[in-house]
């Protein structure tokens, strides 16, 4: 007998959606900043090495399907678009939802371009279902080492992928299940390159699952009754929600966009860190000093890096990170690449680094999105300054302007022109995919922003001062 929970879930993902103007322009920027973070990660070593398995190399970032299929172009676009952690992000699922759908939707409509305006609710709708899926397992399921990306994200694709091809209710059900069986990633990855690989896999998986179903190949009847995805994916203390009392919805203003390429657990770690340069006016940390910093609960479960050895690795490192933002005021592209981790001046101050974890009374939150990460600079018994972070940048209690996702959009493009592609103009980028995703089209306000935040960043005597202004209006 199927449960309420699965007959709400599937009817949920087989009635059309109509999306108000807001969530219109959120999916508008979920693609955008996706497919932007897909090309700046498309020359990234993990990508190149997938690409060149099978002999025939990748044409270009989010382009046509080719000769690999639907599941080829979704797997390799979600792996560039995880590969630099730059990618959305939701706090209560722990999850980052688009990079799992986009490719998978948008390599979908690339075969079937009738199904192209059904992406944006598509995207809605696989958005919903992780949300609700992270509802039910709560945080339990992430601290207990899962890679909650790619096993969430896993059925959600499916379930975004059936409702673009419009499946009724039994091959939805046989898509959640086909997925589910499939499903999985490790958080001892993180920091290697599996790491994109299993968010890779989770739009593969989407992918396959949905068109499985629909060409009648079936699996459980319920994938989340007795002894299936929730008994066996859940945390030691069980479901963090009764599946009877959680409802799907659509709302994509829950996403957080990301403004630093790393994880997203350290991005008020930098803020603290961009703070405290402004206070300090840039000046050095004396060598007798200790850098305090004290976290919530959770927060350092994936950031188990302490000494990274390259780029990647500095992506999950709270030491690096922090330092590397408290130095020169800025966490960007370039901090994760070549030698830039083991920089002298970053490694004295990683050093001066101690971190603690907040106590925390009763059951586990759900998500991460608690608390504060206060930083503290002492010598002996003086404070030299501190701060306190609650709110994560780009989330919505602290969402990203549109000038700062312009920024970001350009940057993304510029790092695929400087690994070697050619990038079309962000403008142009942004214009393009709105119009052929039926979305609303791209205000000239916004554009403008966008470029010329773009170029007083890239401007010396203007860059500093910019940030760390903006910086100053968020944490203060």
């Amino acid at each position: 007998m199927t449960s309420d929970f699965t007959r709400r879930l599937t009817r949920f993902i087989a009635v059309p959606h109509r999306l108000d103007a807001a969530n219109a322009e959120q999916a508008a920027l979920c693609v955008e900043d996706t497919v932007a973070v897909i090309y700046g990660g498309w020359h990234e070593p993990v990508v190149r090495r997938l690409a060149a398995l099978d002999g025939d190399g990748a044409a270009a970032p989010a382009g046509a399907v080719g000769k690999g299929g639907v599941a080829r172009a979704a797997f390799l676009n979600a792996v560039a678009g995880h590969a630099l952690d730059f990618d959305d992000v939701h706090t209560l699922s722990v999850t980052h939802p688009s990079v799992i759908f986009v490719p998978a939707l948008l390599a979908m409509a690339d075969a079937r371009p009738e199904t192209a305006a059904r992406v944006a609710p598509a995207l809605a709708v696989g958005t919903a279902v992780n949300v609700a899926l992270g509802q039910v397992l709560g945080f339990g399921h992430y601290d207990k080492g899962w890679h909650a990306t790619s096993t969430i994200g896993a059925v959600a694709a499916a379930a975004a992928v059936a409702h673009q091809l419009d499946l009724d209710d039994e091959a939805i059900g046989n898509a959640l299940s086909l997925a589910a069986s499939l499903a999985g990633g490790l958080q001892i990855n993180f920091g290697a390159m599996a790491k994109p690989i299993q968010a890779g896999n989770a739009a593969l998986v989407g992918v396959r699952a949905a068109r499985m179903a629909e060409a009648g190949i079936t699996g459980a009847p319920d994938i989340f009754s007795r002894r299936g995805f929730f008994d066996l994916y859940a945390g030691p203390d069980g479901l963090a929600t009764d599946p009877a009392e959680v409802v799907p919805k659509i709302d994509l203003g829950s996403l957080s966009r990301k403004l630093y390429p790393c994880c997203y657990l350290t991005h008020r770690m930098i803020a603290a860190g961009r703070h405290l340069y402004t206070e300090r006016g840039g000046d050095a940390v004396p060598g007798d000093s200790v850098i305090e910093m004290t976290v919530p609960k959770g927060v350092m479960v994936p950031l188990h890096v302490t000494n990274p050895k390259d780029g990647m690795e500095a992506k999950f490192c709270a030491a690096y990170t922090l330092c590397a933002a408290l130095h020169q005021g800025q966490v960007g592209l370039a901090d994760f690449e070549g030698d830039s981790p083991h920089r002298a001046e970053i490694r004295r101050l990683m050093d001066m680094v101690t971190i603690e974890t907040e106590p925390d009374a009763g059951q586990d939150r759900v998500g991460v999105d608690h608390g504060a990460v206060h930083v503290r600079l002492r010598r002996g018994n003086e404070t030299l300054a501190e701060t306190s972070v609650a709110a994560h940048p780009g989330s919505p209690s602290d969402p990203a302007t549109p000038a700062e996702i312009g920024d970001k959009i350009a940057d993304c493009l510029e790092k695929y022109r400087r690994d070697g592609g050619t990038p079309p103009a962000a403008g142009a980028f942004r214009q393009d995919l709105r119009t052929r995703l039926h979305l609303p089209p791209l205000r000239a306000s916004i554009e403008t922003d966008g470029q010329s935040l773009h170029a007083r960043h890239n401007t010396p005597e203007h860059g500093t001062s910019t940030a760390n202004q903006a910086l100053s209006e968020r944490t203060t």
